[in-house]
């Protein structure tokens, strides 16, 4: 018999990262936190990576069984991968070419990767 899956903590996972993605697209590059004697830090890096850690640590103290985790986990890659295939400048003449590259084929592999962890979840073989 599968646990049953919670669904709170898939649904507030995927507002965390919808959020954590606004982070990115909203924040100005331009903006740093000045610690005083020539100390700075880019404000949206440290917005960022506290959003992951938020991330981290909800789904890591969230009491849920492993199955809820797994989901939670999958939607928020998927939002993520979403994210980057809708917004990033593929196409952009800014963007150095070697990067437009590499940001295109590990975003393909990521691909790969949401259809597979999906896959799992759509499957009717999970025994808990």
């Amino acid at each position: 018999m599968t646990p049953a899956i919670q669904k709170s903590k898939v649904l507030i996972g995927i507002i965390l990262a919808f959020a954590w993605v606004c982070s990115f697209l909203f924040i100005s590059s331009t903006l740093i936190i000045d610690f005083g004697g020539g100390v700075t830090v880019n404000f949206k890096l440290v917005v960022v990576l506290v959003g992951l850690l938020v991330l981290f640590f909800y789904h890591l103290l969230y009491p849920s069984n492993a199955e809820t985790t797994k989901l939670s986990w999958t939607a928020v890659y998927t939002v993520a991968w979403l994210s980057l295939m809708f917004f990033y400048p593929f196409k952009d003449l800014n963007v150095d070419e070697g990067t437009r590259g590499a940001v295109a084929f590990f975003a393909l592999v990521g691909g790969l990767l949401v259809c597979l962890l999906w896959v799992r979840f759509f499957s009717d073989e999970i025994v808990a």
